[in-house]
C-alpha cells in the first residue's frame, strides 16, 4: 500500500533525471537500460501507461494483455549485478498503470557489460574513459590506437546521416582534442582502408552497412559495444501517396532521429531505377508502414506496393497500417467504393487496347494486367487492414507515434 500511495503522489509530475514515463510496454531491453542508468545516478521511477508530452502528462492505461512482470523479469536478468527495484500494478482513475521503483547504488551497474547514466533527463551511455575514476588518475588514461577508431565509428553510428566527418571533426569533436591534427589524419587514413566507413572523396567519410557488425563484434579494440547492436535497428518502409508527402516526411524524419533504417520512394529511386527491383526492397523490410488515404486507394503506385506486401507470407505481421482521418472502410458498403473504381479502371483500359495494334501497347497491357491484380486483391486487402488499424495518422503523430513504435521494438 506504501508502495502504491507513493506512485500516485509522483503521478503528474514532469519528467525528471528520476521520473521517466512510457506510455506502452517497452522492450526488455530498453527497460534494463532504464533500470541501469536510475540505479546507476540517483534512483528513479518508471511508470508504464502513462503519456507525457510537453510536460503534460495523461493517464493511458495499460491492456491486459501486456506480460509486464516476465519483460521486468528478462530486464532485470540482463543486468549485472542486479539492482534493488520495487515494482507492482496501481490503478488510479479507472487507469490500470505499472510502476517500477529503482533504488540508488553504490556498486556500478551494468547492461550487458556497458555502464549507462541519466544526464539532464536523458540516458546515456557511459564510455569506458569515462567511467567514474577518481579525478586523480582519470586525466591519466590514455586511449590506445584501437579504441580512438571505435569512438570514431561509434561516432557515426550515432550520426548515421553525416557524411562529412574529416580529420578536424575527428582531433575537435570525437576525441575532444585528445589527439593531433596528423594523428586524426592517420585515423581517417587507416579506416579508408577497411570496409567500416563510406568515403566521400579524399576528405570525407560516413557510416557504411558494415559499421555496426564490425563494432558489435568486437572493434579493433576487441570489446563489444552494446551501442552498436541498439543502434543497428529495423528496417522499416514508408508507403504513401504524394499528397500525404509532408506527413510521411515527418514520420521519415522521426523514425531515422531514432536510428531506423527507414526506406520510401522519395529517398530511394533514383533515375532509371526500375520499379520492380525497388518494390523487392519492399519485401526485404522487417516493416511497412502504410499511410492509407483514398488517393492512396486509387493510386496505381501504391497499390502496386500493396500487392508485393500481399505476397509476404509475414503481412499480418510486418504491416502497420494508418489511415487518413476521412477514409471509411470499415462498413462493406464502403470497401466496395473502391472495388468498383478499380472495375472501372479495369474496364477503360480494355476499351482503349481494343482500338490499338497490340503489338504497339505493351506497356498498356502491362497496366491493365495490374490494374486485374489490384480489382482482384483489393478486398482482401481492405478486410484485413480493417481489423489492424487502431489510429488515424493525426491520433499518432499526436502520440508521437508511440504505438507504432511500441509494436515494432517489441516483436
Amino acid at each position: 500500500m506504501e508502495f502504491e500511495e507513493h506512485i500516485k503522489k509522483q503521478l503528474g509530475y514532469p519528467e525528471s533525471n528520476r521520473l521517466k514515463y512510457e506510455v506502452l510496454l517497452p522492450s526488455n531491453s530498453e527497460i534494463a537500460r532504464t533500470i541501469c542508468a536510475f540505479a546507476n545516478t540517483d534512483g528513479g521511477l518508471l511508470i508504464l501507461g502513462v503519456l507525457s508530452k510537453f510536460n503534460k502528462v495523461t493517464l493511458t492505461g495499460l491492456s491486459d494483455d501486456f506480460r509486464v512482470k516476465s519483460v521486468l523479469d528478462n530486464a532485470l536478468s540482463k543486468l549485472d549485478p542486479k539492482p534493488e527495484v520495487e515494482s507492482g500494478f496501481v490503478f488510479h482513475d479507472g487507469k490500470k498503470l505499472f510502476a517500477i521503483k529503482v533504488e540508488k547504488t553504490d556498486q556500478r551497474i551494468t547492461f550487458n557489460n556497458d555502464q549507462y547514466e541519466i544526464v539532464t533527463k536523458k540516458i546515456t551511455k557511459v564510455l569506458p574513459e569515462d567511467f567514474r575514476i577518481a579525478p586523480q588518475t582519470k586525466n591519466e588514461y590514455k586511449l590506445s590506437t584501437e579504441e580512438k577508431l571505435d569512438k570514431v565509428l561509434i561516432y557515426l553510428i550515432e550520426h548515421p546521416k553525416l557524411i562529412n566527418v574529416n580529420k578536424h571533426t575527428v582531433e575537435k569533436v570525437i576525441l575532444n582534442d585528445g589527439t593531433s591534427l596528423s594523428e586524426a589524419r592517420q585515423l581517417l587514413e587507416k579506416l579508408r582502408s577497411t570496409n567500416y566507413v563510406r568515403s566521400y572523396g579524399q576528405n570525407y567519410i560516413g557510416l557504411s552497412i558494415d559499421t555496426s557488425f564490425f563494432i558489435a563484434s568486437g572493434g579493433f579494440s576487441g570489446v563489444s559495444s552494446n551501442l552498436a547492436i541498439q543502434s543497428r535497428k529495423k528496417k522499416i518502409f514508408i508507403s504513401y501517396n504524394w499528397s500525404l508527402k509532408e506527413t510521411a516526411q515527418k514520420l521519415y524524419d522521426f523514425l531515422t532521429s531514432k536510428g531506423y533504417t527507414v526506406s520510401m520512394d522519395d529517398h530511394n529511386l533514383r533515375y532509371k531505377d526500375k520499379l520492380s527491383i525497388f518494390m523487392e526492397s519492399i519485401r526485404a523490410s522487417d516493416y511497412s508502414i502504410l499511410l492509407i488515404s483514398e488517393k492512396y486507394l486509387k493510386s496505381e503506385n501504391c497499390m502496386t506496393e500493396v500487392i508485393h506486401l500481399l505476397k509476404d507470407q509475414d503481412f499480418h505481421k510486418k504491416v502497420l497500417p494508418v489511415r487518413d482521418e476521412d477514409l471509411k472502410i470499415f462498413k462493406t458498403a464502403e470497401r466496395i467504393v473502391y472495388i468498383q473504381y478499380w472495375q472501372e479502371q479495369v474496364k477503360e483500359l480494355e476499351e482503349m487496347l481494343l482500338k490499338l495494334d497490340q503489338t504497339s501497347a505493351i506497356e498498356e497491357i502491362k497496366k491493365l494486367k495490374n490494374a486485374k491484380d489490384i480489382h482482384q486483391s483489393i478486398n482482401d486487402f481492405l478486410v484485413a487492414i480493417a481489423d489492424m488499424i487502431t489510429y488515424t495518422i493525426e491520433k499518432e503523430e499526436s502520440l508521437s507515434y508511440s504505438n507504432l513504435i511500441g509494436y515494432i521494438e517489441s516483436n
